[in-house]
């Protein structure tokens, strides 16, 4: 079994992952996955891909699995128990078919967690929605050169860190200015490699928090959706009106009234239900190997593509606050940054 299982994934790109984008060394490293669901296996899948990688690079590792979670479900005991008694200065490999769970008296949060005991870390969420068979998709986009994209992200920042406005056009419809005076972008590279650093994989995307009421214009979704359980690609397109930073306005049709019925569970739901209907993040794809299949935390990655998230970004420098954060992805954007065009 495990010999198919290592013929049938390229266990070099796990390896590559582990030496580039962590750097493990002498630490701990916890790979997490769950499950999954009948004919959805990409979590168990490449909690295994790691665990070969790792035995094969003689790493001092161990591996728990969870049953698949749903938002507001709480992570099994077993993770929590793995969790808690985890070393300071640990590396962590989380692979789930949607979100983790609650960690009960750990904290908040998974990030904050690694945060407050300096763990390295890597997450791929959301991966449950997607068929078995996808996996080659994100084999593909997990196998990229990670030192030239994080030159390109480096390069795009410095841009985006100097600017005032961002103008972003499609041919789709979406017009909109993005006010980013003061604030400082973030790159997703896929390199991790100190301890208290983490981020998603597949990597591959440069975002910036907006002036919360500074946002103006029109979003069209044509790419992938992301809702409250779910990702979903658009087959009719989605469009939003926004006016001050916030959503004032749906288009009609099946995949814009599933948003916002999204929108409104979380608004009924948020401790802070002004910041449900705000948009958080701007972020622009660049990772040459992801295409769009359905998954946020690869479709968002495309490059060729753009997404603008609704709901919280107090976590990454933004001032909004939201139990949401749902990235919709769009294809093929123009985007000038203080009126000259960027160059992606």
């Amino acid at each position: 079994m495990i010999q198919q299982f290592k013929t049938a994934i390229d266990i070099k790109v796990f390896k590559n992952i582990l030496r580039t984008c962590l750097d493990v060394g002498s630490e701990k490293v916890l790979i997490v996955g769950d499950y999954g669901t009948k004919n959805n296996l990409l979590s168990p899948l490449l909690a295994n891909a790691y665990a070969l990688a790792a035995r094969e690079l003689e790493l001092n590792y161990s591996v728990v699995m969870q049953h698949s979670k749903a938002r507001e479900d709480a992570a099994d005991e077993i993770l929590v128990a793995s969790l808690k008694k985890l070393p300071d200065r640990s590396s962590i490999i989380l692979n789930v078919s949607n979100r983790i769970g609650s960690l009960a008296g750990l904290g908040k949060s998974f990030r904050k967690f690694c945060h407050d005991h300096n763990h390295k870390f890597l997450t791929s969420s959301s991966l449950g929605s997607l068929p078995s068979d996808d996996v080659k998709y994100v084999l593909k986009s997990l196998s990229v050169d990670y030192k030239a994209m994080s030159r390109n992200a480096e390069r795009i920042k410095n841009i985006l860190d100097g600017a005032s406005e961002i103008w972003v056009y499609t041919k789709a419809g979406t017009d909109i200015s993005y006010n980013v005076e003061g604030f400082k972008a973030v790159v997703n590279t896929g390199i991790y490699n100190k301890f208290g650093m983490g981020g998603n994989l597949p990597a591959g995307e440069v975002y910036i928090p907006p002036n919360k009421t500074k946002v103006n214009g029109s979003i069209v979704i044509d790419g992938s959706l992301r809702l409250k359980n779910k990702t979903m690609l658009v087959n009719n397109s989605v469009k939003l009106e926004v006016k001050n930073g916030e959503i004032i306005k749906f288009s009609a049709g099946y995949e814009s009234r599933l948003l916002k019925e999204t929108i409104e569970w979380a608004h009924a739901r948020s401790k802070h239900p002004w910041g449900v209907r705000r948009i958080g993040e701007f972020g622009i794809g660049i990772n040459p190997n992801a295409q769009l299949i359905g998954a946020t935390v690869v479709d968002e990655k495309m490059l060729g593509t753009a997404h603008f998230a609704i709901g919280s970004n107090a976590w990454f420098g933004g001032t909004i606050y939201s139990i949401i954060h749902l990235d919709q992805v769009f294809k093929n954007p123009i985007i000038k940054v203080d009126g000259r065009f960027l160059r992606v």
